[in-house]
């Protein structure tokens, strides 16, 4: 005890001494335990030689290391569990092959319980028997089977309830949960490894459909938000359903709901899919180009990936490669005289995020409202709009990691509210849009690649899965105004709902300043 006591004040010290020269690195606390770095938090805060502006940007340093840790920890503790699941299930599995081959046929056995008859003939017709006679069944096998199933289901249950203890703590601080922010970096660096599609390569050919948008089949800003309980089906879609949200058939959510997702909610125009780390909502990225008269030239290719090219009357085009399930992957802009220009391309490989390296990001933001003019607000968006880092960033880090997304400050649309669970907005409304569509569409006339984030939050009444699809469309909705009304061309917009997880108001309670969009 007297030796860790030792090395423990070694360690602090040694940090302490970090701090007393030129700030922490976080390199040298990365050792430290949490309970050390605890420590130390509490010795910055009450270090009076700090100004408050030092030791605000200590404090950020330690509580960044102390996220690390906690996230490793929460890592590897799922790690465990799922190996431990994975060997119950094969030791399950084994045990009742065992048992099926050592026990005689079921004719031969005492009569078995009217509830053993039906679960021995469910068990029949849902696995083919090995031998021409009905197999027995094992109770000792199919009774540890249900431990292991049950044990599975409270770990999950522990899970979700660890996780909806730390977003209600976040929430009551006005902060984001903490232990997400690298989570979403890891979740974002391994869909970059799944972002091959062989529509991409531009060297096969798959299968060609090509339809004439009509007017009924234009979304628009009027168009209200439904929402629908989920599906009772295991993946949650049939085949139509699919075809309609993704054009792409039955691969994409299948391919998805291999790891344990399951579908929760299905609006009909977005499905939310239930992971481990939370929730994910898929849509089709390209509703937005749907106009009417346009030429939809949609190619399908074997490993589920498309290559859509939407022509308009003016003569430009737009192509877009989708990955399997549904992901925008790269979006090229052909103009009316031929130029190409390159919105985004997710084919390309990134550097993976590490939270704790990327700079402190700023907190301001600019408020959009009836009365800014074009000039301040266009202003505000070359400010916005620089890029000040050493990297860049792939469309998908800049959606799915709030710390990446964050490092641009907001312009943020107040004058526009939406009711409880609509995304609708009238024309009346649209109106109060006038400013920033002309700002946006004349950003985008002088640098024909400029990409607009619209982004839609939620309040935190309702469940989270519904919010984060009600709040996609609302983003969706603003996108659609900026185009409907303005002009804007919709191939340079991209949208993203974050549901409740960015309360610019922390409150569980109704509170329409929470339900907003934001442009970045």
């Amino acid at each position: 005890m007297n030796r860790f006591l030792k090395s423990t004040t070694a360690l602090i010290t040694a940090a302490s001494l970090v701090i007393s020269s030129s700030g922490l690195a976080l390199a040298q606390v990365a050792g430290l335990t949490e309970e050390e770095l605890v420590t130390l938090q509490q010795q910055v805060r009450e270090d009076a030689t700090l100004s408050e502006a030092d030791k605000a940007a200590r404090l950020d340093e330690i509580k960044t290391a102390l996220k690390e840790k906690r996230q490793a920890a929460r890592k590897e503790e799922r790690k465990a569990e799922k190996k431990e699941e994975r060997k119950a299930e094969r030791q399950a599995a084994k045990a009742a092959e065992q048992a099926q081959q050592q026990e005689p046929a079921a004719t031969e056995q005492p009569q078995q319980t009217e509830q053993a008859q039906e679960q021995t003939q469910q068990q029949t017709q849902q696995q083919p028997a090995q031998t021409g006679e009905p197999q027995a069944e094992d109770p000792v096998a199919n009774e540890k089977a249900a431990m292991e199933q049950a044990k599975r289901e409270e770990r999950r249950a522990e899970r979700r309830a660890e996780r909806k203890a730390e977003r209600e703590a976040a929430r009551a601080q006005g902060n984001v949960l903490p232990a997400d922010a690298q989570a979403q970096a890891d979740a974002a660096a391994e869909q970059q490894q799944q972002s091959e599609a062989v529509a991409a390569t531009g060297d096969a050919q798959g299968e060609v459909t090509t339809d004439t948008v009509t007017e009924d089949e234009v979304r628009s800003a009027e168009d209200e938000f439904t929402a629908t309980a989920a599906p009772k089906k295991d993946d949650g879609l049939s085949k139509a359903q699919k075809l309609a949200l993704f054009g792409i058939g039955a691969l994409a959510v299948g391919a998805l709901l291999k790891n344990g997702d399951k579908v929760v909610s299905n609006t009909g125009d977005r499905v939310v899919v239930q992971t481990d780390d939370g929730y994910r909502v898929l849509k089709d990225d390209d509703i937005l180009l749907r106009r009417p008269g346009s030429q939809v030239q949609t190619e399908t290719f074997r490993d589920g990936s498309t290559r859509t090219r939407v022509a308009y009357a003016d003569g430009s085009q737009v192509v877009t490669i989708r990955a399997a399930d549904g992901r925008v992957l790269r979006r090229t802009k052909v103009l009316a005289d031929g130029r190409e220009v390159q919105l985004f391309d997710d084919t390309r490989t990134r550097a993976p995020v590490q939270v704790a390296q990327l700079p402190t990001p700023q907190q301001n933001y600019f408020a959009y409202n009836d009365t800014v003019s074009q000039s301040d607000l266009q202003a505000a968006m070359q400010a916005t709009g620089a890029n000040p880092y050493d990297r860049s960033f792939s469309l998908a880090q800049i959606r799915n990691i709030d710390a990446v997304r964050r490092l641009v400050p907001e312009i943020a649309v107040d004058n526009i509210r939406f009711n409880t669970g609509s995304a609708a907005i009238r024309p009346q409304q649209a109106q109060s849009l006038a400013t920033l569509g002309s700002a946006i569409r004349a950003a985008i006339q002088a640098n024909p690649a400029e990409v607009f984030l619209i982004e839609g939050h939620t309040d935190a009444v309702g469940g989270a899965d519904m919010n984060l699809a009600l709040s996609d469309r609302r983003a969706e909705t603003v996108a659609l105004a900026l185009s409907q009304y303005f002009e804007v061309p919709p191939e340079n917009l991209v949208v993203q709902g974050y549901g409740e997880a960015d309360l610019k108001v922390p409150t569980y309670d109704a509170e329409q300043a929470n339900r907003r969009v934001a442009v970045r």
